[in-house]
């Protein structure tokens, strides 16, 4: 159990966000999104996942016309503001549930959809990335939550990004993780796009993979193998549906930069990235920690885009770290903090070519 800064009143979800709902049902539906790099038939991770899909709840809205869920696991005796998660491409609420048994004793966690991500008409790829920031300032009043830690990965770090920029007193901390889209994205996400659009699944499965785990033989990459393996097995086996939703997430992709000009401040925030990401290279998550007044820099030894699963254990001990206020230096798993927002040379700007 961690000790909470002196001060700071004990934080719980309200009664209104506890009530009983549908929980398993509607998310089942969707099917698993990220999956587990191996199958358990039984043991205490069984029993573990089991109790947390017992005490899960899952909360159904709608903002705008489009629908969109969250899940909901509550911490009885918090130490920290609750943690949101806003789930990234080709996600969804249950991409998250392995990482229960790091944070639920310490946080109420909650996984946010991106509106429309599962309904049969997604947001068109007009509407940018606000509306997404938009939709979570609607979930957290209908939650009665005034200030939340949250985490975005991957493509959920461009609503996360554009959320703080527009709502910073309604955040504690921030995190964004894998967070930092340049033009080997853009031009990736356009390939994502021309095979969805051709409902060649294999091919589109192949390319997320490509873009996603580092395949230079000279790099070290935990769990390589077994993560390409388990990502190739899922994302090519879309179905039809989830290809619709797919090609109107990688049309936003094309379409809208991941971030906007103007800085960040008052927002204790960590940027963190792999080691070895080629789509979300240190350098561009470097220079997004630039923009960011106080932020600390780091990356992920021996890992890539998909940190989360190719260290999943020393992942969730760094959120749960910084969203305790644990110090981070000296973790064997990642390379020096920095704290690149001082430096002359990065100027307050989107990054270059989205």
């Amino acid at each position: 159990m961690f000790k909470r800064p002196d001060g700071i009143p004990p934080v719980h979800l309200p009664a209104y966000a506890r009530r009983t709902v549908e929980q398993v049902g509607a998310d089942i539906a969707r099917g698993p999104a990220i999956p587990s790099l191996c199958r358990v038939t039984g043991g205490s991770e069984n029993a573990i996942m089991a109790e947390s899909f017992a005490a899960e709840q899952i909360r159904q809205f709608s903002y705008q016309g489009y629908a969109f869920a969250c899940r909901i696991l509550e911490c009885p005796a918090p130490v920290t503001e609750p943690i949101v998660v806003l789930c990234g491409a080709f996600q969804n609420i249950r991409s998250y549930h392995r990482y229960d048994r790091y944070w639920h004793d310490s946080a109420t966690v909650i996984c946010m959809e991106p509106p429309g991500s599962y309904s049969p008409d997604p947001v068109p790829r007009t509407v940018g990335y606000g509306f997404d920031a938009d939709a979570l300032a609607y979930l957290l009043d209908e939650l009665e939550l005034p200030r939340i830690n949250l985490l975005g990965v991957s493509l959920g770090a461009a609503p996360t990004h554009r959320f703080a920029q527009e709502y910073p007193e309604r955040l504690a901390r921030l995190m964004l993780t894998g967070a930092a889209w340049g033009d080997s994205a853009r031009r990736g996400a356009g390939e994502l796009a021309h095979w969805l659009g051709l409902r060649r699944a294999d091919e589109f499965g192949r390319t997320m993979v490509e873009l996603c785990v580092n395949e230079d033989p000279t790099r070290t990459v935990r769990n390589r193998k077994a993560v390409r393996r388990a990502l190739l097995e899922h994302l090519s086996t879309a179905s039809e549906a989830e290809m619709v939703r797919y090609l109107a997430v990688a049309q936003r992709l094309v379409d809208h930069p991941a971030t906007l000009p103007g800085r960040i401040s008052g927002i204790p925030t960590l940027c963190v990235t792999g080691e070895h990401d080629d789509l979300a290279p240190p350098g561009l998550a470097r220079r997004m920690a630039a923009g960011i007044d106080g932020a600390a820099f780091t990356t992920i030894r021996e890992t890539c885009h998909v940190s989360f699963l190719e260290r999943p254990a020393d992942w969730a001990d760094l959120v749960l770290r910084f969203f305790t206020d644990q110090p981070l230096d000296g973790l064997d798993y990642l390379s020096a903090l920095e704290h690149p927002a001082g430096r002359l040379e990065h100027e307050e700007t989107a990054s270059p070519g989205w």
